[in-house]
């Protein structure tokens, strides 16, 4: 073997060394990039979910605070039922927008659920303003404790979603009895 012939010889193991370094440099990078990339969509997804999460828990908390007050209250204005109806409206909305958007199934029934729930108490309100029912009525205490339960049901399936792990777990203070 000349010189020469040693010489290409060097250049063309070096040659197709490089290459294959940066075959390998350019794959790992590929494949960072499409790691990043898949990162930044699920962080994405992730926050939009939890901003519509948090619209429906927010819509929620206004609908239990509002009929909170009619177990209370002696007599229902026309005012407060439409109130408590505006909310309602705006609870069921806000889950069918996320109906929409999500595809979790146990997100969609602990929603569905609670819509249900708040349907109920949304209608006793609306009873006893047209039928005169006394306030503190036993009805209004088991649609109110099937609301809790639901609302604990869409907490955990919504924290389930976003980050997995245990369930929250509860404790619910016992409630007096009631007559009626």
């Amino acid at each position: 073997m000349t010189e020469t012939q040693a010489a290409l010889y060097a250049a063309a193991v070096g040659a197709l060394s490089a290459l294959v370094v940066g075959c390998i440099a350019g794959w790992v990078a590929l494949r960072q990039v499409a790691k990043t990339a898949e990162a930044q969509r699920k962080q994405a997804a992730w926050q939009l979910r939890s901003e519509d999460y948090a619209d429906f828990i927010r819509a929620m908390f206004r609908f239990r605070a509002a009929v909170g007050r009619a177990e209370r209250a002696p007599d229902i204005s026309a005012d407060y039922a439409n109130e408590v109806r505006t909310l309602y409206i705006d609870l069921a909305n806000v889950a069918a927008t996320l109906t929409l958007r999500i595809a979790a199934d146990p997100v969609m029934n602990a929603m569905l659920g609670l819509v249900n729930a708040a349907y109920a108490l949304h209608s006793r309100v609306t009873d006893r303003r047209d039928l005169h029912l006394p306030s503190g009525d036993a009805m209004m205490h088991r649609l109110l404790e099937e609301f809790e339960d639901a609302e604990f049901a869409v907490r955990n399936a919504f924290r389930d979603d976003l980050w997995g792990g245990e369930p929250l777990q509860r404790n619910r203070p016992a409630r007096p009895p009631t007559d009626s």
